[in-house]
């Protein structure tokens, strides 16, 4: 087998997290026949198929998933090759981040504070708003790097990190009514957990009424620790003094969702350390 190189396989990490040619040739700051072409021998050298297109896009076979990581690290080790030949000492310059709002109350911002601390020539600028907003405002170069919770049904390019079942959750000290109405916290009209957690009570049967809504994951934890209702919350972000309501209750599983990791700038100061910072942070 032809031995594959270095290049071949940046180009293909991009391409993958890109889910295009065209978005990867931007990226690579190559023309999109070159990026073809690199692919094209990759694949040569692999002997098989390593993408595909489908209606979300360019996507990785089974083969190319498993050759995946071994080109983001290829990746990785280049840019961080490159970078000891940098006239600059340490990176320096602004670092725009966004975070979905549902990891602000995590351990997240720790990490985000462990990295200013040991890189101070980078400017840290970091967002937290829901992942809609993080999607288009690192479509428009607003953000160098984000982090997006997608449903299965959403199509974001990108580094999934995480898969994070959803889970029905109620305060630890509140003990549910066994007979009557299940008070509900749930979060507003726009946002699609609301709807499927209605549909899963409705299956049980049970009676319902809401006692409390609201836009944000804060407002909904915030009421769900006070003993308002039970909800719905992600595993990775349930905070301290909620627990997985009893089985009892019979409640059927919710769909869980992805968190996607998006580099729209990667030769951003300090973007390396940063991407290698949260993959360790989330594989634990």
């Amino acid at each position: 087998m032809e031995h594959m190189r270095g290049e071949w396989l940046v180009t293909f990490a991009a391409v993958v997290e890109a889910r295009s040619f065209t978005g990867a040739a931007k990226r690579l700051h190559r023309t999109q026949s070159a990026i073809s072409m690199q692919i094209q021998q990759l694949e040569a050298a692999a002997g098989m198929p390593l993408l595909v297109r489908e209606r979300a896009g360019v996507i990785p076979t089974e083969a190319g998933e498993r050759l995946l990581p071994h080109a983001r690290r290829t990746a990785d080790a280049l840019r961080d090759a490159a970078a000891m030949f940098n006239s600059d000492e340490m990176a320096s310059g602004p670092l725009r981040i966004g975070i979905p709002e549902e990891y602000s109350g995590s351990e997240l911002p720790q990490l985000l504070s462990h990295f200013q601390r040991s890189q101070p020539s980078v400017e840290l600028l970091v967002q937290s708003a829901s992942s809609d907003r993080l999607a288009a405002a690192i479509e428009e170069d607003a953000l160098d790097l984000a982090l997006l919770v997608a449903d299965d049904n959403e199509r974001h390019s990108g580094e999934v990190l995480l898969y994070d079942p959803t889970w029905w959750v109620v305060a630890d000290n509140i003990n549910l009514p066994t007979t009557g109405p299940l008070p509900l916290v749930l979060f507003d009209q726009a946002c699609w957990w609301r709807q499927c957690a209605l549909n899963q009570v409705n299956e049980t049967g049970r009676e319902w009424r809401i006692t409390y809504t609201s836009d944000s994951i804060a407002g909904v934890a915030a009421a769900i620790q006070a003993g308002l209702g039970i909800g719905v919350l992600g595993k990775s972000t349930i905070p301290k003094g909620i627990r997985a309501v009893p089985k009892e209750l019979k409640l059927p599983n919710l769909p869980g969702s992805q968190l996607i990791l998006q580099r729209k700038s990667p030769d951003a100061p300090g973007t390396q350390d940063m991407v290698a910072l949260m993959r360790r942070h989330f594989s634990v």
